[in-house]
């Protein structure tokens, strides 16, 4: 059984550990929370959500500038 959450940024997966929280995910593939935004099935979703087992979370760069 698949117990991992797929994050994709551009095209470089990564394979999580299921049952933590996006934002535990995102610091732990060294990834800056406020540098993306995420997504689940096309719905925006915040850094307190629970990651479950199979599901993929798509990030978006941001892109600032003055």
């Amino acid at each position: 059984m698949n117990y991992t959450t797929t994050i994709i940024l551009r095209n470089k997966k990564y394979e999580v550990k299921a049952g933590s929280t996006l934002l535990a995910a995102l610091k732990k593939i060294e990834i800056l929370p406020e540098s993306v935004i995420c997504t689940r099935n096309g719905e925006l979703v915040t850094e307190d959500t629970m990651l479950k087992a199979g599901e993929t979370i798509k990030l978006v760069s941001v892109i600032s500038g003055g």
